[in-house]
Formats: C-alpha cells, structure tokens, sequence
C-alpha cells in the first residue's frame, strides 16, 4: 500500500509540470556521415581498454518528465589488498520535485581487478525515504564467498560465490572492456542480495543515438534478460545503448515499468583529474 501511495503521489506531482524531450533518441546509421558499419563492426570486435578518469551524467526521465540524475565515475589505478584496481562509483539522486515525496539518494561503489575486472569489493549506501541501509560485500575468491556486512544493524551474512563473479557495477565496467558482435549473447554472474544471478546479454542493432547536448554517435543495442536458479527473471524489461565506437560509453537505456517507463540519457562527459 506504502508503494502505491508514493505512486500515485508522484503522478499527481509531476501532471503539473511540462514533459520534457531530453531523452535519447534512436535513429538510422545514416545519420552519421562518413561512418561505414563494416568500420563500427570492426571496432566492436576490438575490446577497447577500462576508460579511467571520467565522469558521465544522466538525466533520469519517468514518462519522459524529469526526475533525477545518475552520476558515474572512475578513477584511475589504485591499490588493494596488494592489487591494482579501479575504482567506480555511481551515486543516484531525485530531483527537488521528486523529493518533495520520495527523497533518492544512493552511492554504489567497486572496486573492479584491474587484471581480471571481477569485483573485490562492493558497498551500497541507499538512502530511500526512511529507507536506510548501508552495506559492504567483500569477495573471497579462495573460500569462494562473499561476505555481506551491514553497516545498518551490524548484521553479518555469507553465500557461495563463483570464481568469476561480478557485482552489478563491475559487470557494467567489464562490459565496456568486451570485444563483441552483432547477434552475440554474453552472460555474466552477478552476486546481489546474496544470490547468484545469471545475466546475458544479446548484441542487437547497430544504429545511431542522438544526444541533445551531445550529438549523434554509432551505437549497438544490449537487451538483457535474467535469470535465477535457471529460471528467466520476469520482472522489469530493458534495453541499452552504448557508444560503438573505443569509448563504448553507455549512452541510453530503457526499462518499462508497471507505470511507464523510465529512461536514462547522457548528458555530460567530463574528464576528471589525475
């Protein structure tokens, strides 16, 4: 009923004010000139490296009003436990509207091997209404556990965990690193709320984006899907588009809702500094 109300509360808010087109907007390739797709095929299929030192903001849209921003970044190469890392953080926030009624503010952060680009570390602050829970997941890759411990109630948790596993960032992180293919399905295993989840990907789509502050570039479509003790996942559905080119930023992203959709579209790049 909480749920509903908060729902319905937003809708109410957000019917007064003008809907917006700041979303992304997904045209043909021959939008781009001087651009072959046997060129952005080739590139694809050459992983480009982790890029570090960014800063890439999103504008959050319901039903294409505003109502956040997503904010992700990366560092350049640091150390722990005696390894190289990189560190990404993510941090998500409502807009003043928004949080008149349900006040988002949620830091994710990892830290992703350098060599092999699998999490060693993930900490979730998530800060939803009265919802408060502030959580750090270490990864034991020699008993092969992660350790779950929340900073909240001073709980701690353990659940089996593959040799290869990712946390919901640092899959992201390790995606932009993969040579690809149209028509390729990739998988990963995510750990999250001390489950495994099995995610695949199938490259789809090579066509063009177009930006409003940014412009148009090549792009390849991934439309996920998941699944749990190999059962599909059927909540929620979505799809994303990432730069194909060697930046393979991600651009825009889709997931319908019960009440719509909401839409995630770049909006700066910035350079951070050393």
């Amino acid at each position: 009923m909480k749920i509903i109300q908060i729902i319905l509360s937003v809708i109410c808010l957000l019917a007064v004010l003008p809907g917006c087109s700041t979303t992304g907007r997904v045209r043909s390739i021959k939008a781009i000139k001087d651009v072959s797709q046997d060129e952005i095929l080739t590139v694809m299929a050459t992983g480009p490296g982790f890029k570090t030192r960014k800063r890439l903001t999103y504008l959050i849209a319901w039903n294409n009003i505003p109502v956040g921003r997503i904010t992700a970044e990366s560092r350049g190469i640091e150390k722990y436990q005696g390894k190289g890392i990189y560190i990404a953080k993510v941090v998500t926030e409502s807009n003043k509207f928004l949080s008149k009624i349900y006040r988002v503010e949620d830091t994710y952060t990892s830290y992703v091997d350098a060599q092999t680009m699998t999490s060693l570390r993930y900490e979730a602050d998530r800060k939803e209404g009265n919802y408060r829970k502030h959580l750090i997941v270490e990864y034991d890759f020699d008993a092969l556990e992660a350790i779950y411990t929340n900073l909240t109630d001073g709980s701690v948790k353990r659940c089996k965990i593959e040799k290869d596993v990712q946390d919901p960032l640092s899959a992201a992180c390790r995606f932009t690193t993969l040579p690809l293919e149209p028509e390729e399905l990739i998988s990963m295993t995510i750990n999250l709320n001390e489950k495994n989840y099995k995610v695949y990907g199938k490259i789809e789509n090579v066509n063009a984006v177009g930006l409003p502050h940014l412009g148009t570039f090549p792009a390849f479509m991934l439309r996920p899907y998941v699944e749990l003790n190999s059962k599909r996942w059927k909540k929620g559905k979505g799809r994303f588009y990432f730069s194909a080119d060697e930046n393979r930023y991600p651009l825009y992203g889709i997931v319908w809702i019960p009440f719509g959709r909401v839409t995630a579209t770049l909006r700066s790049i910035e350079d951070l500094p050393e």
